[in-house]
């Protein structure tokens, strides 16, 4: 009878372990670099200028150092090769972090983070929350833009 009562708290303490982990080496290894696909630093301004002239969609990230799915989605989605080629061959990049940009966020309704959200023409096309692995992120992408040779 008392392994019975034990099974329970250290199955409580082991899934609170599995759940809490990630977040706590996240914070630990500290914010991620900007990715690379954000080296240009346009402005939300400017973005929505070069969306005008080339007719790209702007591709806007909402994020914070704070946020552990943030640095996953910084350190994973966003280096991938496949993502990085297309979000530079069909959109306009547009990094947003919170603390720096909250005007331009709150602006968005952003609720949430990480937000990636494609604009045209001041119309949301797509909006995607969390840390979305490389698949499912560039087709959600994909189905909302037609796709440039």
């Amino acid at each position: 009878m008392q392994k019975s009562k034990l099974v329970v708290p250290f199955l409580l303490m082991v899934a609170t372990a599995i759940f809490v982990l990630p977040t706590v080496i996240s914070l630990i290894k500290g914010p991620a670099d900007t990715p690379g696909v954000f080296a240009n630093g346009y402005t939300l301004t400017q973005a929505t200028e070069l969306s005008q002239e080339t007719g790209k969609p702007m591709l806007v990230l909402a994020t914070a150092d704070w946020c552990p799915p943030c640095q996953t989605l910084k350190r994973t989605t966003l280096m991938d090769s496949a993502v990085v080629e297309w979000i530079m061959s069909n959109t306009i990049p547009v990094y947003l972090e919170d603390g720096e940009n909250s005007d331009e966020i709150g602006s968005l309704g952003v609720g949430a983070y990480p937000t990636t959200m494609l604009i045209q023409d001041g119309q949301v096309l797509v909006s995607l929350q969390g840390a979305i692995k490389a698949n499912p992120f560039i087709s959600q992408l994909r189905s909302a833009i037609p796709v440039t040779p």
